[in-house]
This record gives C-alpha cells, structure tokens and sequence, in this order.
C-alpha cells in the first residue's frame, strides 16, 4: 500500500501544534523549554542555509528561549520591571527579521504596508496606546516600556502586512500569521488595561499563542520556498490602492469622532484635505513613472531585439544565410584549442565568374543561395556551414565523421543537376580542399586553402587532401615571388628573341622575345616563375617590364632590317583597363611603330577577354593579334570570324607529326590549318620546326613563316645581331 509523504514543514506544522497543545494541557514548563530549543535548531538550520533574515529569526527564538526561561524561574514578575522589557528584544528582532525576509525584489510592498500602518498606528494610538499610557497605576518605567511595545507591535503589523503581499505565498504568510499571533496578546493586554499581570507567564493563554507563532516560524522556515526569491506585482491593484486612499484620508478624522472640540476637529479636518492631496499627487506621479517604466521596458525590448540581430549579422552572410568568415575562425579557434582531433573543409565553385559576367550579379547571387541550400544538407554531419566569401564555402568537421568522404559528397552535390534561375540551366562544379586538423595545430586554414588551389589546378571537379608537399610548394612559390620582386629591382630580367623566318627563303622577318630570369647564377625557366607572377599579381610589372625591353630592341631592328616583334600577354595583362595605354605609351617611349608590334595571346585568354575593349583599342592603334597555339584549344571558324585576329600560329604539335616520311593524315591537318587561315586572310606561322625535312613540307605547303630549333634558338640580342649580318636583309611581309 503506497503512504503519501507530506512535505517537512507540515510535519513540524502538526507536530509543534501538537506538542504545544499538550505542554498547554500537562502545564509542564519543560515542555515550553524543550519545544523553544527544537524551534532555535530549526531556525539555526534555516539560517546557515539560506541566510537572509533567518539569521535575524533564529536570534529571536533564541533571545526568546533565554527571556522564557527566566521567566520561568521568576514567575510573576510584574511587567513593568526590568524583566518585562526582556521580550521587548525577541519581538524586535522577529520584526526585523520578518521585514528583511520580504526585502528583496519587492520595492512597492514597503510603501504599501508603511502608509496601511501609518494609519492604524492613528486608531492604535487614538484607542489603544493613550488609553494604555493613562493607567494610573503605571510609573514613569510602565509608560517608556508600554510605548516601546507600542513601536513594537506597529513594527511587527507592518511585516505581516508586507509579507502577505509576498509572491513566495508559503513561507511568507507563514510569517505573517506568526505576526499577528505575536499582536495578540499585547492588543488585547493593552486594551483590557489588565495591569498588574504579566501576559508572558509559560502556561497562559497569551504564553500559548507565542509559542504557536514559533511554531509557524520553524515551519516556514522548512517550507521549500524559504530561500527562493521571485519577483513581486510591478503595480498596485485597483482595490488596495481604494483602502490606502481611504485609509490616508480617513485616519486623521479618527481623532475627531473620539474628542469633537474645535481645536481637534479643525486639525483633523486639514490633515485629511492635505493627505487627500498628496495621495492625489501621488497617485499622478505614479502613473507617469508607470508610464515613463512602459516606455522604457519598450526601449529596453527593442534594444535587446536590435542587438539580437546585430549579433546574428555580425555572425553571418548577409546573402545565403550561412555562418560567415569570422564566426567560422571563432569556432575553428576553439577546435584548435580542443582536445579532439577535427577537420576543415573549402569549396569552391569552378567557373563561377564566368556566371556573373554572362548572365550578371543578381544570377550569380541567386546560384549562391541555391548552392547555399544543398551545401547545408551536410549541417547535420558538421559542427558549421559557412560562406567564406565569393564562391568559397567551408565546413568544420568535429563529429568524426569521414571528411575525405564528405568533401567528395560536397563535390558531387555542386554537380548533381544543374542551378534553374529565370528558366537558364546553369551546370557548375566544384572543388574541395580538405586539411586535417589536431588540438594546437592554427595552421589548418592555410593547410586547406593550400589543397583547394591543388584541386583547381588538377583541373577542378574534384576534392584534394592536404599533404606536406603542397606546403613545400607553397614555401618555393613565395620564394620565387620574392626574387621577382627583387629581380625587378635589380635588373636581373632580361629578354631572349627567337627568330621567325620566311619559310619559302629563310630569310629572318620578326623576332618573338621571350623573359629570362638568372638567379643565384642560374636561369630560372620560364614555366615556372609565369605562373608565380600570374598568382602573385606580379604579372603586370613583370610584362610591363618585357615590352619596355623587348620594344627599346625591335626598334632598332625595325629601322634597319624592317623587324616586326612579337610578345606574349597573359589574360591578367588583358583584363587590366590600363593595360592599351600602357602599351602604346612604350610604343611611344620606344619609337617602334605600332605595326610592328605583334600581341600573342593563347586561344582561350583570347576568348575570355573578347569582351574587353583592350584588343579594339590596340588593332585601331595598329597593334597586330596574334593566335598562340592554334589547334589545342577553341579552334573554330565562328572564333576566327568574330576574334580581333591577325596572325594563326600554328602548335608545335601538328609541326612535330611532320616526320620523314609524314603521314597522310597529318599533311592534310596541316594543310587544313593553312587552307583555313588563307580563307580568313590571316597571316599562318609554324612553331616548333626542328628539322629540314619539316621546313621543306612546309614549304611544300606554302606556309608563309615558320619559326623553331631549325632556323635558330632563343638568343640575345647580340647573337640576333650576328644572324641578321650574316643573312640577307629584306622588308618583312
């Protein structure tokens, strides 16, 4: 059978009424004694525990344990002697402690209970008090000690009043009752004016009813809201702001209905109309503070909002919702100073500018957030989903899932199906670069950025895993960029020219110049410091600095043998604004005529800066342009017809499959390639000839220029000279 277990402190409830009940009917002192010690334990208890005015209680029981125990032993004592104003002290401290029990997160119920006291304090006084103080058969020490309990009692009346308006209703009025059991007897002992007897005595009704007060004490102070604080009504209500009103005007006409002579009804009546005036005032302040308190909880709320979503926007992108750049740093900052091993994962979408220049910003933009929702499918299996800025994306691994895995899925969902914006299909793919990380290791971010640059430059598509020769690489290519930058400080730059010939006489008509570079006494290959200086930005100081050289030489050869000069020009180059007054202000700085001048330019640079008007600008200036490698790339005749295009230069490639005997098959490309340039009106050149048997084809093929090993390497212009002595000099075609 299952017993339901009452709470502590309606045990010590029951049981202190009990026990009270009995040392009432045994009449046994002892028992008073035993069930005061019992209350002081609790209290003792109640104190250490939650403090507060526990502290303040549990020295009243105790002054009142020590005052009933020499009263006890002095029984019948008068009240007026010395050993009356012992329970003075109990009774002040349970009044202090009381109202320090209700003190907190309670501002309004002080003022409500002090102005409900003020008033009976008037009826207290008026009734009771000057009736108490007039026995005549009380001394000068009877009078001070009857005002004490006096202020006393208004005191206690004001904590039970204070207290019942608690919102912690258990304990509280707990309290508040054990108040008016305290009031009891001391009302009624100065009402009846019994003097002469002492309502302490153990074993009297009033004795009975004090200690029925300790014990709802010691059971608030079990209650389990003995130490919780909660916050009390912000206002008054309608009904007890009636009784205040009431009580503040007519409490001072109460001395008018005890005594009708002028001199007090005249007071009395001014009294009440200035109470009523102040309370008015009162009243209109206070609902303007209530008033100006809305305004500002409505400011304060507002406030909160606003920071509330500052905080989210400072966190993320403004575009696609994700985490951004700098909440993904503050999360990697407290993996790195974890102590479980994590994983860094960037994407990047491949051909992503291309979007924006085709279709504009607002599609690209559309694309992101599209790429944005499939990206956080993968939030569940990640600590964080972030866009780091453009088309690059990260994701911080800390669950231990597989992130090769992962960044391969990541991969495949860019791919899966192609971005629908405005009924355009847009296919994109995607690269990865993952970096695993350990606890203390800050280099992860690098360390993925580092794979990612692999994955584009394996081609894309495709995820990469971090390794330490990618940081090697890293390590070379920033050495290589300090010695460029060095290199263009010094003059340790410097051109080599490989002559193009006619094909049908051999006789030299241009030059390509080509950048060299000696470091530490060797010559650095130029496939290896272009592209550093292209992923540098190097690129524009470095060709600036070749057409400055390569002009200031080919103006010389143009007066006297009638040179043209051709030079290669990157897409960075290309891309720049400043880049067709640049070169006409070295062709200028040069004396070289702007039509002998040849800009060479791969197939796919060429495409990607049709758009731009660098070209058009050029060729109106005379500039001539030039196909690099014609064949390997987007070779078609719609490029050819609407390209600025002046030159094909034919790869190396289609030359090297000229052998002795050729093959059918690679005649007739060969011829195609010329056919096809001979119907666009473009001036063919072959690279890469190396033996006789390829310049006697080509001549056979009446290929007007040819260029490679067969007619002469790379040279400087010294060893240029030298051929250009030795060989007959004509105009160039």
């Amino acid at each position: 059978m299952h017993i339901h277990r009452l709470p502590a402190w309606q045990y010590a409830l029951a049981g202190g009424t009990t026990a009270v009940l009995g040392a009432y009917a045994l009449n046994s002192i002892v028992l008073w004694l035993l069930l005061q010690a019992a209350v002081v334990v609790v209290l003792y208890r109640a104190a250490c525990r939650h403090r507060c005015g526990w502290w303040l209680l549990f020295a009243a029981a105790l002054a009142g344990l020590i005052a009933a125990a020499g009263w006890s032993i002095r029984s019948g004592v008068p009240a007026n002697t010395p050993m009356g104003l012992s329970m003075a002290l109990p009774y002040a401290l349970y009044a202090a402690g009381a109202f320090q029990f209700g003190r907190r997160k309670q501002p309004g119920s002080a003022a409500e209970a002090g102005a409900v006291v003020l008033g009976l304090a008037m009826v207290a006084w008026s009734f009771v008090v000057l009736p108490y103080l007039g026995e005549p058969g009380y001394q000068q020490v009877g009078n001070a000690l009857a005002m004490l309990y006096a202020v006393i009692d208004i005191a206690i009346l004001a904590t039970v009043l204070r207290n019942l308006a608690d919102a912690r209703r258990g304990p509280a009025r707990l309290l508040a009752a054990g108040g008016l059991l305290l009031l009891t007897p001391h009302l009624v002992y100065a009402a009846t004016g019994s003097a002469g007897t002492v309502p302490f005595l153990p074993g009297g009704p009033a004795h009975l009813m004090i200690q029925f007060c300790w014990v709802l004490v010691a059971a608030a102070a079990l209650h389990p809201g003995a130490g919780v604080y909660l916050p009390g009504a912000e206002g008054v209500g309608r009904r007890p702001l009636i009784a205040m009103c009431t009580a503040a005007v007519a409490s001072p006409l109460i001395p008018a209905i005890a005594d009708r002579r002028a001199v007090v009804v005249v007071p009395a009546l001014l009294t009440a109309g200035v109470c009523g005036l102040l309370l008015l005032r009162i009243v209109l302040l206070a609902r303007l503070a209530e008033r100006r308190a809305g305004q500002a909880r409505a400011a304060l709320q507002e406030q909160q909002v606003l920071q509330r979503r500052l905080a989210y926007r400072a966190g993320h992108d403004a575009l696609t919702g994700l985490a951004n750049r700098d909440l993904l740093l503050d999360h990697l900052g407290r993996a790195v100073a974890g102590d479980r091993p994590y994983a860094l994962i960037l994407c990047a979408l491949d051909g992503f500018k291309e979007v924006n220049d085709t279709y504009g910003h607002h599609v690209g933009d559309t694309v992101l957030r599209q790429v944005a929702g499939r990206l956080l499918l993968f939030a569940p299996e990640v600590e964080l989903v972030a866009r780091l800025g453009g088309d690059e994306f990260g994701f911080l691994v800390t669950s231990g899932a597989d992130a090769g895995e992962l960044a391969g899925r990541v991969v495949g969902a860019v791919a899966a199906a192609p971005f629908v914006v405005d009924e355009r299909r847009i296919p994109l793919t995607a690269r990865a670069g993952l970096a695993d990380g350990v606890p203390g290791n800050d280099t992860v971010l690098g360390d993925a950025d580092l794979a990612l640059r692999a994955a584009k430059q394996a081609g894309g598509a495709r995820p990469a895993r971090f390794d330490e020769s990618l940081r090697a690489e890293q390590t070379e290519r920033a050495r290589i960029a300090a010695g460029l930058r060095q290199a263009l400080a010094d003059g340790s730059l410097f051109m080599h020219y490989q002559p193009v010939v006619d094909a049908g006489t051999g006789r030299m008509t241009g030059v390509e110049a080509l950048m060299r570079w000696r470091r530490d006494g060797e010559l650095v290959p130029p496939g290896v410091f272009i592209p550093v200086a292209e992923q540098t930005g190097l690129i524009g100081a470095v060709g600036t600095r070749a057409l400055w050289l390569a002009c200031a030489q080919a103006a010389v050869w143009h007066r006297e043998h009638g040179l043209y000069l051709t030079v290669n020009v990157s897409t960075h180059q290309l891309r720049d604004p400043g880049f067709a007054d640049g070169v006409l202000a070295v062709l200028a700085g040069t004396g070289l005529p702007a039509a002998a001048l040849v800009l060479e330019i791969t197939e796919s640079v060429l495409i990607d800066a049709a758009d731009t008007p660098v070209l058009g600008t050029l060729r109106a200036h005379g500039v001539r342009i030039a196909i690099d490698d014609f064949g390997t790339g987007y070779s078609s005749l719609a490029y050819l017809h609407t390209l600025p295009v002046d030159i094909l230069k034919i790869d190396q490639s289609f030359i090297r499959r000229l052998q002795d005997p050729p093959k059918p098959t690679d005649v007739s490309l060969t011829r195609a390639i010329l056919e096809l340039a001979r119907s666009q009106g473009l001036l063919a050149v072959a690279e890469g000839v190396e033996t006789g048997a390829q310049a006697d084809l080509l001549r056979e093929l009446s290929c007007p220029l040819a260029q490679g090993y067969h007619f002469g390497r790379p040279a400087d212009a010294r060893s240029i000279d030298s051929l250009l002595r030795d060989t007959v000099r004509e105009p160039a075609a």
